[in-house]
């Protein structure tokens, strides 16, 4: 499958390979997307659709993913009607695609039908997973043309809330009315928005054109990328590491990705173990780059980006270490980055204040850590620059209570809290139509 070309948006794999961001050279300020708005939505021209139809295909996910496809808590285990990001893993417990899934609004509830949406790159790579496994069940399953759907990314920070109400319903939500549209809230940070696919390659407008369904104008795929790396969240196999990476180092128990009472499924022997010992060591962390003086920085809980910053962007996959200590154990890994910002792998007692056990940690607030990297021939110059772990709000209060196995306890009546929150913000609106 290859990517459209457009003069208006850079191109979404570039954003992955590392060498987009070129260390041969400063990089030219033109050659950074700006700072994403508070309101848009951008064409994710990266991720790739998966279809499965059939009265198998919901079993046969549900002992693939790692998401349940059945309503929690339901005794008559009705299938669920929204979508979720999940992941699927290999036998050993890792990642080998971060995903969305959705359900279609027009399909039948004898013969379900489901759209899976991943790395575009990955799309082969899944498909043979999934014929493997296939065996004898009644379902059919192909990779969707280019042009054929839209998958979009879309927020609205001063509204965000209704999102997080909606994401717990069971089948009620803003794209319900619409049979052509699929779409779920986007739970990997609080307030990131929603995701949608859309029937054909026509602007998101086309499909709803009402600002109070989709707020702000389109924003380029780089602006996506950079609200993302912001808020802490990986995406794709340059970035979850296939076949490497775990799902609760890369955060899928926070992002509520992860049924941790559902049933059997591959790869769930280690997640469950790793979960019940309620220490993760590592995590996906956004990073901040540097070459100044770490105090010049502050204390935020959000990395800055600057458009203007002149920094080399190390390699995906460059050892974090000390600066000026002898070299040691590894702090972590880079991921990938954009300009000043990026997204790392991070030691959490090494790099953070955050202490998971009782026992005493590295972490000291002065000492500084860098990425160093030899040069390539024709394509990349040796180079270091320092580097920040940075610690979001939701990440720490998330680890500080205990992970998803405390965090589910208080789940019994979410449920009805969310539901009454979406009736208290529909008389709002009411009010507001009639005022």
């Amino acid at each position: 499958m290859r990517h459209t070309p457009s003069t208006r948006t850079a191109c979404a794999h570039c954003f992955q390979n590392r060498r987009l961001f070129s260390t041969s050279a400063p990089q030219k300020n033109s050659a950074l997307p700006r700072p994403p708005p508070e309101s848009g939505y951008a064409r994710l021209t990266h991720r790739g659709l998966i279809s499965i139809t059939g009265v198998d295909s919901t079993s046969f996910l549900q002992g693939l993913m790692t998401q349940n496809m059945l309503v929690t808590n339901d005794p008559n285990r009705a299938t669920r009607r929204t979508g979720s990001y999940t992941a699927f893993l290999n036998s050993h417990g890792r990642v080998l695609n971060d995903a969305f899934l959705y359900p279609l609004p027009s399909a039948s509830a004898e013969e379900p039908s489901w759209l899976i949406e991943i790395d575009k790159n990955e799309v082969p790579t899944l498909m043979k997973h999934l014929k493997k496994h296939k065996l004898r069940a009644k379902l059919k399953m192909r990779a969707l043309d280019d042009g054929e759907r839209s998958v979009w990314a879309a927020w609205k920070d001063h509204t965000e809330p209704r999102w997080g109400a909606y994401n717990l319903e069971a089948s009620a939500g803003p794209f319900s009315t619409s049979p052509e549209i699929a779409g779920c809230v986007d739970t990997r940070a609080p307030g990131f928005g929603s995701r949608l696919v859309t029937p054909g390659s026509e602007d998101l407008r086309t499909h709803l054109p009402e600002e109070n369904q989709v707020a702000g104008g389109e924003v380029d795929v780089g602006g996506y990328t950079v609200r993302r790396m912001l808020h802490g969240v990986a995406e794709g196999q340059s970035e979850i590491i296939r076949e490497s990476a775990l799902p609760l180092e890369s955060n899928m128990d926070m992002m509520h990705g992860i049924d941790f009472r559902k049933g059997c499924y591959v790869g769930q022997e280690l997640t469950i173990r790793t979960h019940h010992t309620g220490v993760v060591r590592k995590r996906i962390l956004p990073v901040q780059l540097y070459t100044g003086d770490q105090g010049d920085l502050g204390s935020a809980e959000t990395s800055k980006y600057d458009p203007s910053a002149v920094l080399g962007v190390p390699p995906a996959g460059t050892n974090i270490v000390k600066d000026g200590a002898r070299r040691g154990r590894s702090a972590g890994k880079f991921l990938g980055g954009v300009g000043n910002i990026g997204l790392a792998l991070c030691r959490l007692e090494m790099m953070t204040d955050i202490t998971l056990t009782d026992e005493a940690t590295q972490y000291n607030p002065e000492q500084e850590f860098k990425l160093s990297w030899a040069g390539e021939e024709g394509s990349v110059e040796a180079g270091e620059v320092k580097i920040k772990a940075i610690v979001p709000s939701w990440t720490r209060e998330f680890i500080f209570a205990g992970g998803a196995k405390n965090h589910a306890r208080s789940r019994a009546d979410y449920g009805q809290r969310a539901r009454e929150f979406l009736e208290q913000l529909e008389e709002e609106e009411a009010q507001r139509r009639y005022e």
